[in-house]
């Protein structure tokens, strides 16, 4: 009745709803970092029901507590090599010794409780789903354990996948995963202990190519990358699906989630809100502070998995992959919807590759969207 005019507009009209919609996650919810830099937190974290953050120095002796306001103290002394931390429902709290080789047990004043000997690299640490043992990883033995509170530790998971397993995280399901840090891969721990594969993060080439931990929140697992100084969320319902969150090159700037930069990032933890996140930078010895964190949600309705960018953050050429079939489009959108390139072409086969030049874009967030006759996908970069 209203023929093709009408629907080119309601077409436009959904284009600029779905461009809108993922800039207001990276826009107008103004996600910021900021910088607790009292003592000298490197490694695990943990909240207590005060909203007090509790943080490990790996390579010093100490567990310093943050309150809410960021002013830090020492807590415990005296340790080795301070990991894993994770309180019980009691809010004592339990924490790894690597290199002590034992796991150690405060009350909320920091007096020891009870200690656990000849654990031998005890790791990332998590309070078990349903009860009071602690789940732990041991780095050497390439195992996930469980430390009942009466002394007794069971096996969890093995397997040959397992490699300087550290991190652990729980769904809202209780399905528990784990995260190597040697080779940056991540499972979920199946009921039989063994493990099924998730994704492996990427890293740049130079020293620690590591998996720092991870964390679970707002649906998905999330990992900091140490040697390519990043965060990624991950899809955990797909193999091999995460975004780039945060991060690009090596730094300790603050300020909009698009510009901050980490310095080896290493812990990572949730508010019990999910919507504040809090990093150990391993390489300034700091905690990050992202507040206000929201993933776009158009990105991933928009098969976010079946469009592939990189380098992202981008300082010139931005190689686009993707499946299509058939005649195509790319647009490259700006924050205020105008489109900054445009290519339209055809292709017969399943996959493209494409190589666009970008380096006469000015500094800051950028969509690209790719049109096919039954596709459409969307994804944010940055240039650089």
């Amino acid at each position: 009745m209203f023929g093709p005019t009408l629907n080119i507009i309601i077409m436009k009209k959904n284009t600029l709803t779905i461009l809108a919609g993922l800039f207001l996650a990276s826009s107008l919810f103004a996600q910021t970092v900021t910088t607790y830099t009292d003592g000298t937190p490197d490694d695990a974290m943990v909240l207590d029901s005060n909203g007090n953050l509790y943080a490990s120095n790996f390579v010093g002796d100490s567990v310093f507590k943050f309150d809410p306001d960021g002013n830090g103290v020492p807590f415990i002394t005296g340790l080795n090599s301070p990991n894993g931390l994770a309180f019980d429902s009691n809010e004592d709290l339990y924490v790894c010794d690597f290199y002590g080789l034992a796991i150690y047990k405060y009350d909320i004043d920091g007096n020891l409780l009870e200690t656990f000997s000849n654990i031998v690299r005890p790791s990332g640490l998590i309070k078990a789903f349903d009860n009071d043992d602690m789940i732990f990883t041991n780095f050497s033995s390439n195992t996930v354990e469980r430390l009942a509170p009466d002394g007794t530790i069971t096996e969890v998971a093995s397997g040959d996948e397992l490699d300087g397993p550290v991190g652990l995280a729980y769904d809202e399901n209780g399905v528990l995963y784990v995260g190597n840090y040697n080779d940056r891969k991540i499972f979920r721990v199946l009921n039989d202990g063994s493990v099924e594969y998730i994704a492996q993060l990427p890293t740049d080439p130079g020293p620690n190519p590591n998996l720092g931990f991870i964390t679970y929140g707002q649906g998905r697992i999330w990992g900091t990358t140490m040697g390519s100084d990043k965060i990624y969320a991950v899809n955990q319902n797909e193999v091999d699906s995460y975004i780039l969150f945060a991060g690009s090159t090596q730094g300790s700037m603050d300020g909009d989630i698009n510009q901050a930069t980490f310095h080896t990032p290493n812990g990572i933890i949730f508010n019990p809100e999910e919507d504040t996140m809090y990093i150990t930078d391993f390489g300034t010895k700091n905690i990050r502070i992202i507040s206000d964190v929201i993933l776009s949600f158009g990105e991933e309705a928009l098969n976010l998995k079946s469009l592939q960018l990189f380098p992202n953050p981008v300082v010139s050429k931005l190689n686009i992959k993707t499946n299509v079939d058939g005649d195509y489009e790319i647009k490259v959108y700006n924050v205020l919807g105008e489109v900054v390139y445009s290519i339209e072409e055809s292709f017969q086969n399943t996959s493209i590759s494409k190589n666009i030049d970008l380096s006469s874009l000015k500094t800051g967030v950028y969509l690209v969207k790719v049109s096919s006759q039954n596709l459409t996908s969307v994804k944010r970069f940055i240039k650089k």
